[in-house]
């Protein structure tokens, strides 16, 4: 009997206030318009090209701006037949990425246990699709991947109160960890409701999910 293959929902987080972009500019970085239409849209198009080819798309954004997100998402999505769903932005990220979770949980097409779920940054416009589909390969040994790039800056490890000596890190050692991230759903919503359930804080999935997989949960600010 052929096993059916595992298929990829995309989750855009889109809830930010892009302060590092304009600390009084409005509208927020991700919902500010480029050539390829509102900037949070554009690594979304380059994912639709993806192999396994994404069979959701779920959108957390603030509620004042669901009507320009819909705006935005609509002649990408429907002419591909796509379902999408819009989920509310949290106050932190994690809650951001756990209100999507439960949004896609509870859609009329919510993903298998084996399915992948893509997590990434609306803020990001150049990931590739190239990209997501090594993510995707190596998910599906692993239950989760995380992309990371060489860090250039020399980095220290504060050890103490201010002004107490510094620990200079190998920064050969170390990686800068990006979106997007992707993880096997069944272990994704598990970790999402822990967080929940525990308010938990960080700042990304993969620190979630290595902190439920490698060592004694801490609930916050990880």
């Amino acid at each position: 009997m052929a096993v059916e293959k595992p298929r990829l929902h995309l989750i855009l987080l889109a809830g930010g206030k892009g302060l590092r972009a304009d600390l009084d500019e409005m509208p927020p970085k991700q919902f500010r318009t480029t050539r390829r239409g509102m900037l949070f849209t554009c690594a979304l198009q380059n994912f639709l090209n993806v192999k396994p080819q994404a069979v959701t798309v779920t959108v957390a954004v603030p509620s004042a701006w669901r009507g320009e997100a819909s705006a935005a998402l609509t002649p990408i999505l429907e002419p591909l037949g796509l379902p999408w769903y819009l989920a509310g932005a949290g106050e932190t990220r994690t809650k951001s990425t756990g209100n999507a979770a439960e949004e896609l949980a509870n859609s009329p097409t919510p993903p298998a246990p084996t399915d992948l779920i893509a997590v990434h940054d609306g803020a990001r416009p150049f990931a590739s699709d190239e990209l997501l589909d090594r993510l995707c390969v190596a998910t599906l040994t692993s239950g989760s991947s995380v992309p990371g790039v060489p860090v250039s800056d020399t980095i220290i490890q504060k050890s103490g109160d201010e002004g107490a000596q510094a620990t200079y890190l190998d920064r050969t050692r170390l990686l800068a960890v990006q979106t997007p991230q992707v993880f096997r759903w069944d272990i994704f919503l598990e970790a999402h409701r822990w967080a929940r359930a525990n308010d938990g804080r960080f700042t990304d999935d993969g620190s979630l999910m290595a902190c439920l997989l490698y060592t004694s949960p801490s609930p916050r600010d990880h």
